[in-house]
């Protein structure tokens, strides 16, 4: 997850605003921003006028996360890089947040050679780390469409 975490501030900034990219990269931030139990236990739903809301499972998280919010607020926007989120709004949704818990981790796709010209053009990227992960993720892309494809 780390990568994404720094893909996060470049992803916000190249969706020129878009609230649906917004509201996924704040969700995903949350994700990266709480330890582990607390994820067990909350999902953020999405973000609206620069309030995230979050599910939790119960009114005893909601208590604890209303007092540790602030402390994730400034862990959150820092990953993020700017002060998206001003505002955690926690909701109790236990329905939500088993239903989160029980999706399913994606699929391993299988590993694929990319087009010669790609990755050749993939060069004009200067920082290293950036176009490393745009090549996993154009791998990704490839050997999705080739499972569509039944290849």
């Amino acid at each position: 997850m780390e990568p994404l975490a720094r893909l996060l501030p470049e992803l916000i900034r190249l969706s020129n605003g878009q609230p649906e990219v917004l509201s996924a990269a704040c969700c995903a931030a949350w994700a990266l921003s709480v330890g582990d139990a607390t994820l067990r236990a909350s999902r953020a739903v999405a973000l609206t006028d620069r309030t995230l809301t979050v599910a939790v499972q119960d009114a005893r998280w909601k208590r604890q996360l209303e007092v540790l919010a602030p402390q994730i607020l400034f862990r959150l926007n820092g990953l993020l890089r700017q002060p998206l989120v001003t505002r955690v709004h926690i909701i109790v949704d236990r329905k939500f947040v088993a239903a989160e818990n029980r999706r399913p981790a994606p699929a391993a796709l299988p590993p694929v050679t990319l087009p010669t010209e790609l990755v050749e053009s993939a060069s004009v990227i200067r920082d290293e780390a950036l176009r490393a992960q745009f090549l996993r993720l154009a791998a990704a892309c490839f050997a999705r469409d080739r499972l569509a494809e039944g290849s």
